[in-house]
């Protein structure tokens, strides 16, 4: 079970449970019985006729805000040091690993790497848990905690990028990686997957210069939370959940009638079944962490949920979707005398359009769109601009460039 390779469906009756296989193509059954584990949880919220999404439950959200992932010298620098000292340790173990005599002291100098890398993932996974708790009883600012998650993402995906030069280095002497050893590295792999982000990761190019994002939508929970944005015509989110991440429990994929990857991808059917009916989507175990990737390119997005084997359900996800896409659910206008404002709607923090046009000759018009009091971007010639929508009951006040203004609220 160490290394995973693909495997069709079709021989999913002959699948021996001995490797880690990933599953593609699998199609939702017909007059399927019912789920052998538990019913669509909260947490995964249903949308008509489009993906559905992981999200706190509204019921624990402490915090449902606006921040922006502007430079920050702290943070770039924290990251480059990062990225430096990944560099040196892989040269050096590069070099030990090279020079090495015989194969136990290579698999000596391997061993010392992973011990290394699993202190920091597991460093990483506490200042995570440590993030989220201060965002959450507002010890920290939005813009500070946006800055934190780029650094954890930039840091992890250095721990995945080092377990991948090991692998390599594994692979091109004559030489055999000891199924320990394998074992851990993809466990490592695994975990520092999923401390990554897409949001994160825009962030950390925002933070370091390359990029400014004035509007990410940031919720919270003591132990989740949710980063949303609008950008080059996409909306990217990911969500992490931590009460649905049981990593000491029984992994019940693994004890089912399935094969524990078609297991996994049955669950992962249940959750998203317009994805499914959209895509063929593809699951894979991450090594031997319990965690189970779920992944599926649609025609207007993608889709990636981590299934954890303790609960069944997704604790971590990333989406990417067309902005052009997704339905719309409502439409809201208000008008004064000279203003008038429509916002089309698609769901609680998925993308929001809002265009501002003359009243009367319908003549786009440049405003400045704020929620909650909070100035997010100016719609431009077009009169148009693409937000994240938030929880319902959200004052919206749009300010002219004449100076006019409207304010109204969002609606359920």
């Amino acid at each position: 079970m160490m290394r995973p390779a693909f495997v069709p469906v079709f021989v999913l009756l002959l699948v021996v449970a001995a490797v880690a296989v990933p599953v593609t193509g699998f199609t939702t059954p017909q007059n399927e019985a019912p789920s052998a584990f538990d019913s669509p949880p909260l947490m995964i919220t249903p949308v008509d006729n489009f993906s559905n999404y992981a999200s706190i439950t509204p019921g624990n959200i402490s915090k449902s805000t606006y921040g922006s992932a502007t430079v920050d010298i702290g943070t770039t620098v924290a990251a480059d040091a990062t990225i430096l000292r990944s560099n040196y340790r892989s040269s050096a173990f590069e070099n030990r690993f090279y020079s090495a005599e015989d194969s136990a002291e290579r698999d000596e100098i391997i061993r010392a790497e992973i011990d290394r890398l699993a202190v920091a993932t597991a460093t990483l996974q506490s200042e995570r848990t440590t993030v989220i708790r201060s965002y959450a009883d507002g010890s920290t600012s939005t813009e500070t905690f946006i800055q934190s998650m780029a650094l954890i993402d930039a840091q992890a995906r250095e721990v995945a990028l080092t377990v991948t030069k090991i692998k390599r280095a594994s692979r091109s002497v004559s030489y055999s990686l000891p199924r320990s050893l394998d074992a851990r590295l993809a466990n490592l792999g695994g975990k520092a997957e999923v401390l990554s982000g897409p949001v994160a990761q825009r962030a950390s190019r925002a933070v370091a210069g390359g990029e400014t994002i004035n509007a990410v939508y940031a919720e919270s929970s003591d132990t989740g939370y949710t980063l949303a944005m609008v950008s080059d015509e996409s909306y990217v989110r990911e969500t992490y959940l931590a009460d649905e991440r049981r990593p000491d429990a029984t992994d019940q994929f693994r004890e089912s009638d399935l094969y524990r990857v078609n297991a996994a991808n049955r669950r992962g059917i249940e959750l998203y079944p317009w994805v499914t009916n959209d895509a063929s989507p593809s699951g894979q175990a991450l090594g031997e962490t319990g965690i189970y990737r779920f992944r599926a390119d649609y025609t207007s997005g993608e889709l990636t949920a981590y299934l954890d084997g303790g609960t069944t359900n997704v604790f971590r996800e990333f989406q990417r979707q067309s902005i052009a896409a997704v339905p719309t659910s409502d439409s809201v206008t208000a008008r004064n005398d000279t203003v008038w404002v429509r916002v089309n709607k698609t769901y609680e923090t998925g993308p929001m359009s809002v265009t501002v046009f003359e009243n009367g000759t319908g003549r786009p018009l440049n405003a400045t769109v704020s929620l909650n009091g909070q100035p997010l971007g100016q719609t431009g010639s077009d009169g148009l601009i693409w937000l994240v929508e938030p929880r319902s009951g959200v004052p919206i006040t749009v300010n002219t460039s004449s100076g006019t203004t409207v304010a109204f609220r969002l609606p359920p």
